[in-house]
């Protein structure tokens, strides 16, 4: 607020003259540093006013990219367009402009990638996933799972040797048509452990060769039906040095 100043001067008036200019100059210093005063307000709104207008454009921007969302930097290939956004080393990362081929380009050690906002699970009370999340082997504490479900591989007819990846999920389904070799990838690093249901059909048709590093309950593999469905549970805490291996159940 700008404090009145009074009126000015005023030379027809002769007998007031004195009196009137020296209220005139005494109030006006402290009305200039009102006037100044409002003017550095102004000019913080303006500036304020311009910083959001920055904000609310990048935030337009990040939207854009994130609804964008591709998944893991790592699974990524071949060109990339803007807008494009990526999840990487636990973080996501918005493309800056397009690349040729994104696998040359890596986010957070190239400037052609600018990270983006944390998805904050602590302050969003029902957050909605868009798109597959990566947590990259981080540690997931104290979880309330509802409602959830395994990713099986369904490997369907196999006849001949065959790698299972734990990567691939931990439930595998198959039917034997050939004598063949199984062998167990990617399991966790030691100190964690990874497990792996194997349902198999016909398993006893014909002649299967399991991993050396299996050790059966018993001692020795279970014998399978040659015409049914058996159920085997592997785990390991040892990065996959040693399996151990039982048949839950078997059924015709």
């Amino acid at each position: 607020t700008v404090r009145t100043i009074s009126g000015t001067p005023d030379r027809d008036d002769p007998d007031n003259f004195n009196t009137q200019s020296d209220d005139f100059f005494e109030d006006l210093p402290g009305a200039i540093t009102d006037i100044n005063a409002v003017a550095g307000e102004m000019n913080t709104v303006a500036t304020s006013i311009e910083q959001d207008a920055a904000d609310a454009e990048s935030a337009s921007t990040i939207a854009v990219a994130a609804a964008n969302f591709q998944g893991s930097w790592s699974n990524q290939t071949g060109a990339a367009a803007i807008p494009y956004s990526v999840l990487h080393d636990s973080k996501y990362w918005m493309l800056n402009t397009g690349l040729a081929d994104v696998t040359l380009k890596e986010p957070g050690v190239d400037v052609e990638w600018t990270q983006i906002g944390v998805f904050d699970l602590e302050s969003d009370s029902g957050p909605t996933l868009g798109a597959n999340m990566d947590c990259a082997d981080k540690e997931v504490k104290k979880a309330l799972f509802k409602d959830t479900a395994e990713t099986t591989q369904a490997l369907g007819s196999i006849s001949s040797n065959t790698a299972i990846d734990l990567e691939s999920g931990n439930v595998v389904t198959c039917t034997i048509g050939a004598a063949l070799i199984f062998t167990f990838s990617n399991p966790p690093a030691t100190g964690k452990t990874g497990y792996l249901v194997l349902e198999i059909t016909n398993g006893a048709a014909y002649t299967i060769t399991w991993p050396g590093a299996v050790s059966w309950d018993g001692g020795s593999a279970p014998t399978l039906q040659a015409s049914g469905v058996d159920t085997l549970v592997f785990y390991t805490r040892d990065a996959g040095t040693t399996w151990r291996g039982v048949r839950g159940w078997k059924a015709a």
